[in-house]
């Protein structure tokens, strides 16, 4: 999975998946450019990848909004401008919404579709430049396990995240002529600041660890890992997949719970 001199965007890059992905590809020597809303979280999180750039990778950060696809198409421009091309575009952007249907208003299933497969349509239209000038690159979307399950209290979430794997899938169609690969990865529950509600509870976390077959969620460094690997050349001929990094959780009911 060595990054050494690629370049590339990691959308969402203070979340929780996103820095880990970030520092992944500068410990193997790759270049990052960080996106998120958030400066005073880009200086931080810099600093830190900084400290870890020990075989020539570099991180830089640059404020942009992941519902603006005039300032991705300028996240895209500045990796070309200090890197010299863009080689893999990570979008960790997303959200958790569990409400039952009842409770959702289509406000909240817009914001949720937007979020996720809205973002990801601009994140594929800002990466599609400079990698089909340069004929080459791989883009890496974010799926969920809930989209292929049906969970209660996961109906716009499910839906959002069902839209990012359709979209990934045709892109990587179309795409494919100019070299351009594109993948989601596809995770359960991961542990994050984003789902601090449901894993500093105990009983949450115990609910949710059981729905899993391996007995136990995923941390960021086990997500990373599959994008990783999807970024490197090792995965040169991998597109349009869905890879699931869920305990096993959308391949059948667990131990526990099949009987």
């Amino acid at each position: 999975m060595d990054q050494k001199k690629k370049s590339v965007v990691v959308a969402g890059g203070t979340g929780g998946i996103g820095s880990e992905v970030a520092r992944g590809v500068v410990r193997e020597g790759g270049n990052v450019l960080l996106v998120a809303r958030d400066e005073a979280k880009l200086a931080e999180r810099v600093a830190e990848l900084d400290a870890l750039a020990g075989r020539g990778g570099a991180a830089i950060s640059f404020v942009a909004d992941a519902g603006s696809q005039a300032t991705l198409n300028a996240a895209a421009a500045e990796a070309v401008s200090r890197f010299g091309r863009l080689d893999g575009w990570v979008h960790a952007v997303g959200s958790i919404l569990l409400k039952p249907l009842s409770a959702t208003g289509e406000e909240d299933f817009a914001r949720q579709l937007d979020l996720n497969a809205g973002s990801a349509f601009r994140a594929l239209h800002a990466a599609l430049g400079p990698m089909r000038k340069q004929r080459g690159g791989s883009i890496v979307l974010f799926g969920s396990a809930a989209a292929s399950l049906g969970l209660p209290n996961h109906a716009a979430i499910s839906a959002a995240k069902a839209a990012v794997v359709g979209l990934a899938r045709s892109a990587a169609m179309d795409l494919a002529r100019y070299g351009i690969r594109v993948n989601v990865v596809s995770p359960g529950l991961v542990r994050t600041p984003m789902s601090a509600a449901i894993t500093s509870s105990e009983a949450s976390l115990k609910v949710s660890q059981a729905m899993h077959p391996t007995g136990r969620i995923s941390e960021p460094a086990d997500v990373a890992a599959a994008v990783l690997y999807l970024l490197s050349d090792g995965a040169a001929n991998v597109t349009g997949a869905v890879l699931p990094v869920d305990g096993g959780m959308a391949a059948g009911r667990p131990p526990a719970l099949a009987s």
